[in-house]
């Protein structure tokens, strides 16, 4: 893999994140129009809050699956960059493999933590 393809991949990779992060951003920038929309229309925002709790309106993020798919494709990452360097004796392509498998270690473990938390902090509540 020559150094052009992984700049080429590096810049995939930067835009399906700045593509998720987008879709995410655009559907928050919705969702907070309609509530100004509601309260305009002069509903109360207890109102509202009511009745996403009475429709059972709750969006749960899904950590637990994003943790766990991001730790396998770190490992998968690190088994490709060992098999990448039995065949080609390139070190510094293992090393950018390892780097990658570092990062999505820790990734993969703080969104582990961001669900047990959330979930121990939800069971407190109530």
């Amino acid at each position: 893999m020559t150094m052009a393809e992984l700049i080429i991949f590096c810049i995939i990779c930067v835009f399906i994140i700045t593509a998720i992060f987008f879709a995410w951003y655009y559907y928050q920038q919705a969702r907070n129009r309609e509530r100004m929309a509601l309260i305009e229309k002069g509903e109360k925002l207890e109102d509202i809050y009511i009745a996403q709790k009475r429709n059972k309106f709750e969006f749960v993020f899904p950590w637990l699956k994003l943790g766990i798919i991001t730790l396998i494709m770190s490992i998968g990452f690190l088994v490709i960059g060992f098999v990448f360097d039995k065949e080609n004796h390139d070190s510094e392509v293992l090393l950018g493999f390892i780097i990658t498998f570092i990062l999505g270690l820790f990734l993969s473990i703080s969104m582990l933590v961001t669900h047990f938390i959330g979930k121990k902090e939800k069971q407190e509540d109530g």
